[in-house]
């Protein structure tokens, strides 16, 4: 596995972002079971695999979210298509990092990405949230397209990551 180089974003949660609150026909609403949470596992996995990464077992990656004093599942969202498919999913902690944004290979580029990431920036601004920060791999063109178009700010240097 490689090294994988990591751009910091952030914008003001203050600020809303220009998006649908609601991508029809698909519903965004918050996670609400375990099997709700596997998918979500399984999606992040899929999307990891498909970069020749690997994801933490669904047992470890749960211990590791329960672990973080920042994990809030009210901060867990996911978008269905009407017949219950997994399409999108979205986390975030407390304190403003957004620690997964995920859309399924077949729902890009519908805005599923920018409506999660806005109902997320206008979740962490009711909690009293002022900034929201994104980690983005620098060669996914596509989530550094989304950061740009919300009008996030790319912070400090480029990090490293691992695996």
């Amino acid at each position: 596995m490689t090294a994988a180089s990591l751009h910091h974003y952030r914008r003001s949660a203050v600020q809303a972002i220009q998006s649908p609150t609601l991508v029809y026909p698909y519903v965004m609403r918050s996670a609400r079971s375990s099997a709700e949470m596997a998918a979500i596992h399984a999606l992040l996995t899929t999307a990891c695999t498909a970069r020749g990464r690997r994801m933490a077992p669904r047992g470890a990656w749960w211990e590791a979210l329960l672990a973080d004093p920042g994990f809030d599942p009210n901060l867990v969202l996911l978008v269905v298509t009407p017949n219950g498919i997994l399409a999108a999913a979205g986390m975030a902690a407390n304190d403003g990092r957004v620690t997964e944004l995920v859309v399924a290979p077949s729902f890009r580029r519908l805005g599923l990405g920018t409506a999660l990431l806005g109902h997320l920036c206008r979740l962490l601004k009711e909690r009293g949230v002022g900034t929201v920060d994104l980690q983005v791999e620098a060669d996914k063109l596509a989530a550094v397209a989304l950061c740009e178009a919300v009008h996030m700010q790319r912070v400090g240097g480029v990090l490293a990551l691992q695996g």
